[in-house]
């Protein structure tokens, strides 16, 4: 609806305006009436019309005197000046405040109706244009965010970027929203109900931030630290936002404050951090990035790059198992402050590790080794490659050629595929073996059946999945393998003395 004031001191005036555009206009609603100069004014303020029918010649001051004052707050109002002289003085003067409709009295039905329909066209064209710039502005937004989140090498420079978003010389943070729902699945309309509350609310609130896209259920911000407090922040986003948001709990991780945005991933990736905390602790709505955080973070990414080397020395893998030891090797540096003993021990540690590793493989050799004569920290890491080097040939021998490397890539195959209804038959083609001479070893070896093994994985993978209470049993059932839910739920509680039910309600 187009909203329309009516300004005249003769109510007939008014009256005979508002028949015309009511009886021959659908989309016109009269708002308000003001009878002279002082109230238009006033009724301008409070119900902020699109378009107004303005007399010149009125009591208090006249309709030139309004226009100007009104159009100072409210520079979009459209303006059709009215009056009863065809005096150019009159017309020159409205032209000043760029008016371009002027209507003589008695005006005819179809000039009053022309200069109405040319203003909501006016309207109608700035209204467009506006939501086309609102949409490229979050368009850049959303680039900016993504450009500092995944540290993009971009064709805009900083200067380009402050010429769209104002970022020169700013201190901030990241803040990553997550979304958790009831919902199992959430349609993307529902999805995107929840981004535009999240957005509306951030509006609102006396934040200046730039909020990057939804991916999944998370949304990255960029927050422009000011003289406030971070977990202050988080209270009031939640606090204000939650209420208008339906079928999810809103919660957020903060990172810490950078002075450059070239270091926006690293906050980024402390948020992300926060926010797993927040996920893990029932009843969390945020989480800041504290120092604290910070050792425990540095102590399970050394754990985790530790972790998946061993993984590829396994698998008998060189080159990425030579890849990953060089970024291990520059972790155990720096946590150990490039002190060369201390990296000595750190590595000899690694290789009690990985011995441990190889005889559970069945690879029964004394890998360790001493690196104490060594004194840099150049030569430890180039005796402990080539250490590294030969144990994997050893290990990529061992899994072509020796029985416990069959039955690794055998249990690897489980592994990978316990979703689906595999066979013996199937996995023994796989290895080149006969089936009932691999079922004879995987027994002798691991002291377990190949359908015991199965069942092992497939519920092992239903526990962790019985965590999340916003999976169903029937989907979990059936993601871990089992198409009947009945037969799922009585082969886990044989297994582990629970229900599905049970084990959810007691460990989750």
């Amino acid at each position: 609806m187009i909203n329309v004031m009516l300004v005249d001191d003769e109510a007939i005036e008014r009256e005979g305006i508002r028949m015309i555009l009511e009886r021959n206009r659908s989309n016109a609603e009269i708002i308000a009436e003001a009878k002279n100069g002082k109230e238009a004014v006033e009724f301008a303020t409070t119900h902020r019309p699109d378009i107004i029918f303005m007399d010149i010649k009125m009591p208090e001051f006249d309709g030139l005197v309004a226009i100007e004052q009104i159009l100072q707050t409210l520079p979009e109002t459209k303006c059709i000046m009215v009056s009863a002289f065809d005096t150019f003085q009159y017309a020159k003067r409205a032209m000043k405040f760029g008016i371009k409709e002027y209507l003589l009295k008695p005006s005819k039905v179809s000039e009053v109706l022309e200069a109405y329909d040319r203003m909501v066209a006016e309207l109608s064209e700035k209204n467009e244009l506006n939501e086309r710039l609102e949409q490229a502005s979050a368009l850049v937004e959303m680039e900016f965010i993504l450009t500092l989140m995944m540290d993009h090498v971009h064709e805009f420079n900083a200067e380009d970027w402050t010429k769209w978003l104002d970022v020169e010389n700013t201190k901030g943070f990241a803040a990553v929203f997550s979304f958790q729902s009831e919902i199992l699945r959430p349609d993307r309309e529902q999805k995107s109900n929840w981004y535009r509350t999240l957005k509306d609310g951030l509006s609102r609130l006396p934040y200046d931030v730039f909020v990057g896209p939804l991916t999944g259920y998370q949304v990255p911000v960029f927050v422009k630290y000011g003289d406030y407090r971070m977990d202050q922040f988080a209270r009031d986003v939640i606090q204000n936002i939650q209420r208008d948001l339906r079928d999810c709990q809103l919660c957020v991780g903060v990172g810490a404050v950078i002075a450059d945005l070239q270091d926006f991933s690293r906050s980024y990736q402390e948020a992300l951090y926060a926010l797993e905390q927040v996920q893990n602790h029932s009843g969390a709505k945020y989480q800041v990035y504290t120092e604290q955080m910070a050792e425990k973070r540095k102590e399970r990414i050394h754990f985790e790059e530790e972790k998946e080397l061993l993984e590829a020395i396994k698998k008998g893998d060189t080159q990425q198992a030579t890849f990953l030891f060089d970024r291990y090797f520059q972790s155990v540096q720096q946590n150990a402050s490039y002190q060369a003993r201390i990296i000595q021990k750190t590595i000899e540690n690694f290789f009690i590790v990985l011995t441990r590793m190889t005889k559970e493989l069945g690879l029964d050799r004394n890998i360790q080794m001493s690196f104490e004569q060594f004194e840099t920290a150049t030569q430890i890491r180039e005796a402990a490659k080539a250490h590294l080097q030969r144990i994997i040939m050893q290990i990529r021998e061992w899994r072509s050629t020796g029985v416990h490397g069959l039955l690794m890539q055998a249990k690897e195959y489980i592994e990978a595929h316990y979703q689906r209804n595999i066979t013996l038959e199937e996995i023994a083609e796989k290895v080149g073996l006969s089936s009932y001479y691999l079922s004879k070893l995987f027994k002798e070896h691991f002291q377990i059946t190949f359908v015991e093994y199965v069942t092992k994985t497939r519920l092992t993978e239903a526990k962790d999945l019985l965590l999340d209470d916003r999976i169903s049993l029937k989907e979990i059932a059936l993601t871990v393998g089992y198409k009947d839910p009945n037969y799922f739920s009585r082969v886990f509680k044989k297994e582990t003395g629970l229900s599905p039910s049970e084990y959810r309600k007691q460990y989750s």
